[in-house]
């Protein structure tokens, strides 16, 4: 029972700020991280990335719905192409709300199972959801590995099952040495697994892995929140949070409940890290039930 009234909370998080934000005055910060491609990081929160050239604009991730006149304000000072792709790395409304907008008349790439649930009602408690329209979907569906060929460079599209969600997308520019990871990486802080829709904290980590083994060492890192990171950087990440995993699995051991980690405070090292969105007990709450 508590791990789906958390999983509810996390879900209508992004529902309570929405009451609350005066969308108009949103900051969007933006990085150009190599010749033509940029990071749009959407109220110091959400990363969006661009890549602009002689193709015209590909999108990955669209933000919330209630973002995209802000993010399309912006996009128009890179350029003013249409935008051709838009690439959603998993399901959540901060990454796909914005399809009705920034994927008007594109391609919209993603997992089936974004497909699958964009095209369903969502309930979030008394919050309803309607099914996104058509328009806003998916049509290109890559459940295992694209690749395109857009403004003179591969871009190279791999699905990594079972970590986040069961619908995460890695994105890879080889010419520029850009990896765009989605959710997979909450740079400096705990990630959400999102167990309710095929996440697995385990999974999490193994894959996290495969992508340090399979890209460049001196590759530029674009997660879906927090800071752009480093190869080295990524490593130090995956380290700390193995790290936890393996604190935690000792305090299981030891005959410790959840409820006594988070009174000990057991992650305290680690504190900084539960200062963004999932907190030290959240983080507990997710990978007790899996040591």
């Amino acid at each position: 029972m508590r791990k789906k009234i958390l999983i509810t909370l996390l879900c209508i998080l992004p529902l309570t700020v929405t009451a609350q934000r005066d969308w108009s005055a949103i900051e969007i910060g933006v990085t150009e991280l190599s010749d033509g491609i940029y990071r749009l990081f959407v109220n110091n929160s959400v990363a969006v990335v661009v890549s602009a050239g002689e193709d015209g604009l590909l999108v990955i991730d669209a933000a919330w719905e209630q973002s995209t006149d802000r993010l399309m304000e912006e996009i128009g000072k890179i350029t003013d192409a249409p935008v051709s792709y838009l690439i959603n790395t998993h399901i959540h409304g901060d990454h796909t709300g914005g399809n009705k907008v920034v994927g008007k008349g594109a391609t919209i790439i993603a997992h089936p199972a974004v497909r699958e649930f964009l095209s369903t009602e969502q309930r979030r408690g008394e919050t309803i959801i309607p099914p996104f329209p058509e328009s806003a979907l998916p049509t290109l569906l890559v459940d295992d590995r694209k690749e395109l060929q857009f403004n003179g460079e591969p871009v190279q599209i791999r699905h990594l099952p079972g970590g986040h969600t069961n619908s995460d997308l890695v994105i890879f520019f080889p010419t520029s040495n850009v990896l765009v990871l989605g959710d997979l990486l909450f740079a400096d802080y705990f990630p959400f697994v999102d167990v309710s829709n095929g996440g697995n904290p385990i999974q999490f980590l193994e894959n996290v892995s495969r992508i340090i083994n399979d890209y460049p060492e001196d590759v530029t890192i674009v997660g879906g929140h927090g800071p752009v990171y480093s190869m080295k950087q990524l490593k130090k990440w995956h380290a700390d949070l193995s790290e936890t995993f393996s604190t935690l699995q000792k305090a299981k051991e030891q005959g410790m409940t959840a409820e006594q980690m988070k009174e000990n405070r057991v992650l305290k090292q680690w504190e900084q890290m539960g200062s963004f969105f999932i907190t030290e007990d959240r983080w507990i709450d997710t990978l007790y039930p899996f040591l």
